[in-house]
């Protein structure tokens, strides 16, 4: 008989410790149990197993307790390897999250502890050919012999009828077999060979290769230095090693134009790990790692679990990106836990951006990463040109428009000479929110502290937090007067005007909301890359990572959107989405231009975007940060406290920093005080700051505040150790 350890798959806090059950059979570390729980019958991991000689009789005289027996055993092989049940207790420290909750998000969705999904090997009949024997009919010869011609053919993809096939099996020529059918995320078959490496290329892959351990390697090359070549030419170098590479982009609408550069090379080596492929596809690419079928893992933030063997190189290209920060339950950095991978493995971890965050780059010249550079553009190409185009000055001229006279003329021009534009809005939707004239009431929604978003297309009002969506009504809900008016604009408004305001515009809408189908990324980027579409109008989504040599104009409509938002990082975001968006023109044979509309044209930061100068930008920025103790000068830490009832959130919160003042003299505590959102799908949100230049006792004192205000129950208590949002 055998005693396991069993983590439930309940991820509260209260439950966060292994439970002892019962088998009759060893059952390995790493797989799932059906067992008992209290009335329930649930799914468990498996810790640890042990024999023992004494009965279950005995088991209980001695430990107080009634033992169970498990139900049964769902797993026969472990569904995470040594490495990432190391990798799960380890982020279950770091990030104060539960075993399971770390467990969980290493897991296709239908091989995580809880799920009930079904989703399992896909099989399709194919026929078999056995020997060349005389038939009884024509027909039946003419279709043997076509099969001779393809070796398994599905039957569904053969000219016969059923009729006739069953008669040639029952003669014996033929047999109708059950294959496994492979569910293929990425269909087409490109084949690339590697381009020539520059000199500084060549410099950059040649001193990662020397690196036989674990070390982290900043790559800062500009928009169009060839960052992607490099990749590609270190995971050949590395595969030809015998080992495997995890190459990883911060954003899914990335992830078609890597993994076609990645599949062009490397064909059926390379896997795709993303949220956006079916159950099917993502259980199949599964399996394909755990198989060691592929060589090549890409993917978006969780691909950085990939249950890969003998890994000889990870990368993380847009290093900096905020989408590599999970926001949810556990609140992990991409970067810490590749480069814990790295450590695991003693390979060396790539992190490459034009437009590095802070903490890299003050890590890399410091020397705890070491700096790679590539200052120029591939083929001596210039950067963009950018021109600061000052709003103030339109209305003073009377111009009232969405864009400037200067950026339509130029918008127009480009379309003449058969050439594409890229225009950025950060905000999607067709309207910001609408008010009342009569009242001046803003439409909100009941759930959230914030408007309702006017959608046309659906031609309702939606919140952006909790999805809530009403009928668009021209009608006031408080005063009833239709005397109302739609403010603002979005991704979709500027869609309808370009398509009203030029000649021969033909527009494609890329962002959350055009691409939530399936293959929505690939789909839409495929047709402007084509040129079905002259003009890509989108969000943050269309900053990063495309490459179109026919787009030689870039125009951003509000560049201070990002500038004024309540969060320390705003200069540093606002850079890079700059940087890179105007690093998509002229990445062709011709000169690109860029035009960025603010109502702030002095601001330093667009005067660093204007002059492509990161070294200026990461000088003053960090002068900030020095004077007002924001990281890398510290760390920060995010104490999130929410509850259905204002009252008791605000009471728990003060509670809290006095019991942290008390414990933690040394720590900052600034706060608690109301989310830039208050209220959130109808909980309301208080937030402290920890400003933590020593880590003594810090863990300890959070963990044994979130048990004790968790178990309340009252309250939820959620710390944040790399927060990337005031919200």
């Amino acid at each position: 008989m055998y005693i396991l350890k069993v983590l439930v798959e309940h991820s509260s806090y209260q439950l966060d410790r292994t439970f002892d059950y019962l088998s009759n059979d060893y059952v390995e570390t790493g797989c799932r149990v059906s067992i008992p729980f209290g009335r329930q019958k649930i799914i468990g991991y498996v810790t640890e197993c042990y024999q023992t000689d004494k009965t279950k009789h005995q088991l209980e005289e001695e430990k107080g307790f009634r033992y169970s027996f498990i139900i049964q055993i769902i797993d026969q092989k472990p569904l995470l390897n040594k490495e990432l049940q190391e990798l799960a207790k380890y982020m279950a420290k770091q990030t104060l999250s539960t075993r399971i909750s770390c467990l969980q998000c290493m897991l296709p969705i239908q091989l995580k502890p809880k799920s009930q999904k079904t989703v399992g090997i896909k099989y399709e009949k194919v026929i078999s050919f056995i020997k060349e024997i005389p038939l009884k009919t024509p027909k039946q010869q003419e279709a043997l012999n076509y099969i001779k011609e393809h070796p398994l053919l599905p039957v569904k993809d053969c000219p016969y009828s059923l009729v006739v096939l069953n008669n040639i099996e029952k003669q014996g020529a033929i047999q109708i077999i059950q294959q496994e059918v492979y569910r293929d995320p990425y269909h087409e078959n490109i084949q690339q060979n590697d381009f020539p490496l520059t000199p500084m290329q060549q410099k950059v892959v040649n001193e990662i290769l020397l690196c036989h351990d674990f070390q982290t390697y900043l790559l800062h090359g500009v928009t169009g230095s060839g960052k992607t070549e490099v990749y590609l030419q270190l995971s050949r170098h590395i595969i030809e090693q015998g080992k495997t590479v995890l190459m990883m982009v911060p954003e899914i609408a990335l992830t078609p134009m890597m993994v076609a550069a990645f599949k062009s090379r490397f064909g059926k080596q390379v896997a795709i790990l993303h949220s956006k492929l079916s159950s099917g596809e993502r259980y199949d690419e599964y399996r394909r790692i755990v198989e060691d079928e592929v060589k090549i893992v890409v993917g978006a933030r969780s691909a950085v679990f990939a249950p890969l063997e003998k890994i000889g190189l990870i990368i993380m290209d847009e290093e900096h990106d905020a989408s590599y920060k999970q926001e949810s339950n556990p609140r992990y950095l991409t970067s810490q836990i590749a480069r814990w991978r790295g450590k695991y493995h003693e390979c060396p971890v790539v992190l490459g951006s034009a437009t590095p965050s802070l903490e890299s780059y003050s890590r890399a010249l410091k020397g705890v990463y070491h700096l790679c550079s590539l200052p120029k553009r591939i083929n001596q190409k210039p950067l963009p040109t950018i021109e600061m185009i000052d709003m103030v000055e339109e209305i003073k001229h009377h111009n009232y428009d969405l864009l400037s006279n200067k950026m339509k003329t130029k918008i127009q021009e480009t379309l003449d000479k058969n050439e594409q534009v890229m225009l950025l809005l950060n905000k999607r939707g067709y309207a910001s929110y609408m008010r009342c004239l009569s009242c001046d009431e803003v439409l909100k929604c009941p759930h959230c502290d914030v408007s309702l978003t006017y959608h046309k297309d659906s031609k309702t009002m939606r919140c952006h937090y909790c999805d809530y969506q009403i009928p668009f009504i021209k009608k006031c809900s408080h005063c009833g007067s239709t005397n109302v008016k739609l403010i603002g604009s979005g991704t979709q408004k500027i869609e309808e005007y370009l398509e009203n305001n030029f000649l021969n515009a033909r527009v494609i809408r890329y962002d959350v909301d055009s691409t939530r189908k399936k293959d929505g990324h690939h789909e839409l980027l495929k047709r402007f890359e084509n040129q079905e579409a002259n003009i890509l109008v989108g969000t943050q989504m269309i900053a990063k990572g495309l490459n179109f040599e026919n787009v030689t104009f870039v125009g951003v409509i509000n560049a201070d959107l990002s500038l004024n938002i309540p969060d320390f990082r705003a200069n540093e975001r606002t850079y890079q989405l700059l940087e890179q968006v105007s690093g998509r023109s002229g990445r062709g044979k011709k000169q690109g231009t860029v035009m960025i509309q603010t109502y702030n044209p002095d601001h330093f930061v667009l005067q660093c975007v204007k002059n492509h100068d990161y070294q200026m930008f990461y000088k003053k920025e960090m002068e900030i940060r020095q004077l007002a103790k924001y990281p890398p000068y510290c760390y920060l830490i995010s104490v999130l406290v929410q509850g259905k009832k204002e009252e008791e959130v605000i009471w728990n919160a003060k509670q809290m920093k006095e019991y942290l003042k008390k414990q933690l003299p040394h720590v900052g505590v600034l706060g608690p005080a109301p989310c830039t959102i208050y209220k959130m799908s109808d909980i309301y949100r208080q937030r402290m700051t920890l400003k933590v230049t020593k880590t003594d006792h810090l863990y300890e004192t959070l963990q044994m505040m979130m048990d004790y205000y968790n178990k309340k129950g009252k309250v939820n208590v959620i710390c944040d150790f790399n927060p990337y949002t005031t919200l």
